[in-house]
């Protein structure tokens, strides 16, 4: 079994799914008492939140250094957002990165979809390092309006960053969700680690892509040199 590394704590809720989603796939597939090999680097949030794009880039770095000393085979990155530092930490340490975007554009296209929205937060829906991944893997990518897009980032930062989860927030992310599809996307990319908190598949008949999910089944089946 191949060794794990984590880059977790943004948010620490959402890093306690991700733990379970890999445990969980590995134990359904070896069973006994078969469990991931992992080694996580917990990040303060705190730290990620105050500082600027360059100080980010230093906090993530001393937690990809632990993975690599570690000599972890591949690690992944608890977070959407945070990819954005992907390219910076890949010239810097030597342990390969699972990235969240290409997990899930490879789920996306295996159920034969081509046109998705995406959902997270604004820097994930307005910036390229995400959406221009999943375009060079072949997918049309939609996001939300501007006021939307408020109001998803809002949510996430302010809510779910905290484990809160409102009914009312939930009920406005399938509204925004329904109104992407009915402007033609066959799919919705629940791209921060945190949405799957507020929505799930079985409140909706929209394709939802839960990242959090995929990166961690992708990363389980990695592990286990499934293919």
């Amino acid at each position: 079994m191949k060794t794990i590394g984590m880059i977790g704590g943004l948010s620490w809720h959402s890093s306690l799914q991700m733990y379970e989603y890999i445990n969980q796939y590995i134990a359904d597939r070896l069973g006994q008492y078969n469990c991931a090999k992992m080694v996580l680097a917990n990040v303060n949030l705190q730290d990620v939140f105050i500082t600027r794009k360059d100080e980010q880039e230093q906090v993530l770095l001393e937690a990809a250094r632990q993975i690599d000393a570690a000599g972890c085979d591949f690690y992944i990155i608890c977070s959407n957002t945070m990819h954005r530092h992907a390219p910076f930490l890949a010239s810097h340490v030597k342990t390969p990165l699972l990235h969240i975007a290409d997990a899930t554009a490879d789920e996306i296209l295996s159920k034969g979809i081509r046109r998705i929205a995406l959902m997270g937060t604004r820097i994930t829906m307005e910036e390229d390092f995400y959406r221009g991944r999943l375009a060079d893997k072949g997918l049309q990518v939609m996001i939300p309006s501007e006021e939307d897009r408020r109001f998803i980032d809002q949510v996430l930062y302010k809510e779910t960053g905290f484990g809160i989860v409102k009914e009312s927030s939930s009920r406005r992310f399938y509204e925004i969700a329904e109104s992407l599809a009915a402007k033609g996307a066959e799919g919705v990319i629940l791209g921060c680690t945190e949405i799957g908190m507020l929505m799930q598949q079985e409140h909706t008949d929209i394709p939802l892509f839960d990242t959090t999910i995929i990166h961690g089944e992708t990363a389980a089946r990695m592990a286990i040199e499934e293919n």
